[in-house]
């Protein structure tokens, strides 16, 4: 599987120096921090606010207030990478700290080829879109992030016109397409987030962007779609909230 290759191992020199780029900006860093030789970075944020610990090829950063980067300097990179020590970190500086788990950070250079039979068929309309959010959990619907999404499009029975899932996109810095995929409950294991996932992809190679695919590090749905559209990993992301 994709994900379990050494970060980035399966991505050209080109694209990591692209996604190292995104990072660096979204994140406030200098364009070169997170390219060369690996590095650890800090980043001071107000009181309050989330633990992120972002593992990048072989460069780390984490962002936290500053009472929680003091704790955390005498931590090694593989103790602030897993969930429950980051936690048990945050909650030093906030009892009722809580983990957002982590994610894979996984990547395409070209576009996917689905062999497999397909189902219905791609709709842009926005109505197709909030049928599919209408159809889901609260809590899926903003773990996908499409809610809010400037781009999206939703897979819909061509019988019936009941929509079966959507997809959203984010541009990051303006060359990374974050990619997200909301199943409907009763159309899961059927490759529909599959399908979905290829098309949203395919628009953002499209438009000169890398997708961006966020999978759960226990998520297995989204691992197998991330093998599935041929994505490497390039690092991961834990994060913790202070309430």
């Amino acid at each position: 599987m994709a994900a379990e290759e050494a970060p980035g191992g399966g991505l050209a020199e080109h694209t990591r120096s692209i996604i190292a780029l995104s990072w660096a900006r979204r994140l406030g860093l200098g364009d070169k921090d997170l390219l060369g030789p690996g590095s650890r970075h800090e980043l001071s944020t107000p009181a309050g606010s989330p633990v992120s610990f972002l593992r990048l090829f072989d460069h780390t950063v984490l962002s936290a207030p500053s009472e929680v980067l003091h704790q955390a300097r005498r931590l090694a990179d593989a103790e602030l990478a897993d969930e429950r020590s980051l936690l048990a970190l945050a909650r030093r500086c906030a009892a009722g700290a809580r983990s957002l788990g982590a994610a894979q950070l996984l990547y395409a250079e070209e576009p996917p080829i689905l062999t497999a039979a397909q189902r219905g068929a791609i709709s842009f309309e926005p109505e197709a879109v909030q049928a599919a959010i209408a159809a889901s959990p609260a809590d899926d619907v903003q773990a996908s992030g499409i809610g809010a999404a400037p781009w999206m499009a939703a897979l819909v029975d061509e019988d019936t016109g009941v929509s079966l899932g959507a997809a959203g996109r984010e541009i990051w810095a303006g060359m990374l397409a974050q990619l997200g995929v909301l199943t409907v409950p009763g159309q899961r294991r059927r490759g529909v987030g599959l399908q979905l996932a290829a098309v949203a992809a395919e628009e953002a190679f499209t438009e000169g962007l890398i997708p961006q695919w966020r999978a759960g590090t226990e998520s297995l749905a989204a691992l197998r779609i991330a093998a599935g559209l041929g994505f490497s990993s390039a690092g991961t992301q834990t994060t913790v909230i202070l309430d």
